[in-house]
């Protein structure tokens, strides 16, 4: 019997079921299938995990943010209140300012017509004291001695040092002035009229004793005869009823009033 077709048959079949074993088989699908299934379904687990996760960390942020936006609020509200109180403040020390400059401007104001009025004032009132003055000597160093007559000891005084007759009448008043220095007290001589002063002042280089005679000055022209004297501009610096007068090197002599400005005269040479 003659077996090579059916040798060449079975052949083929091993043929076929070798080829087969590479198809995917019905269980193969249904395990592949499963397995499809299970990864939707974590799919769907961790998406809803995950989706759980973000809403969760989403109210989380918003109550953090809105606990942090409520307290930056609250603090925007208090810098506000507070910017608001300084505003209204600082409106009200700056109403406080101007109130002060105006009473500071009007104060200043007021000063400087004080000081005008004063400087227009002063010069007539020193002028008048002055003049008060004309007939005044002031005796400086004039001895003292117990029970001592002033009048008689000066009209004697003057007429055995300066040989000049006086009257008890031309001796109107005579004291002496309050004195922490030591040695006599100055004196103040009232005299009749200035015919007896223009006598006694003339004949007064020939006094004895340290005795001296100057006219009775008043407190401002002395000031200002210091004040020329220590400019040391001046040849000679003196009084003559009733003004203070600078005499250059040159010659040139000029009346000073109390509020002059000196340098500008003495540019101005007049």
């Amino acid at each position: 019997m003659d077996t090579s077709g059916l040798n060449s048959l079975q052949k083929d079949l091993d043929e076929i079921k070798t080829n087969l074993q590479g198809i995917t088989k019905k269980d193969d699908l249904d395990i592949l299938t499963k397995d499809l299934v299970r990864t939707h379904d974590l799919e769907i687990i961790v998406t809803s995990i995950v989706t759980k996760l973000v809403q969760r960390f989403e109210s989380t942020m918003d109550k953090k943010l809105n606990t942090k936006l409520a307290i930056v609020q609250k603090e925007m509200q208090e810098m506000q209140n507070k910017f608001e109180a300084l505003s209204i403040e600082n409106e009200e020390l700056r109403k406080q300012i101007d109130q002060t400059r105006d009473v500071v401007i009007k104060n200043k104001k007021g000063l400087e017509d004080s000081t005008r009025k004063n400087q227009e004032a002063i010069p007539s009132a020193n002028y008048n004291e002055q003049y008060s003055r004309t007939n005044n000597i002031k005796v400086m160093n004039f001895p003292r001695c117990e029970d001592q007559n002033l009048r008689s000891d000066f009209i004697e005084t003057v007429k055995r040092d300066l040989n000049v007759h006086l009257e008890e009448r031309d001796v109107v008043a005579i004291h002496r002035l309050p004195s922490d220095k030591p040695g006599p007290k100055p004196m103040i001589v009232r005299l009749f009229n200035s015919d007896v002063k223009r006598k006694v002042m003339i004949e007064r280089k020939n006094l004895k004793n340290s005795v001296h005679i100057n006219d009775d000055v008043t407190w401002r022209n002395m000031q200002l005869i210091s004040k020329l004297r220590d400019m040391n501009c001046f040849e000679s610096v003196c009084f003559y009823n009733p003004g203070v007068y600078g005499r250059l090197e040159d010659g040139l002599q000029l009346k000073f009033n109390l509020f002059d400005n000196i340098r500008t005269r003495l540019q101005h040479r007049k």
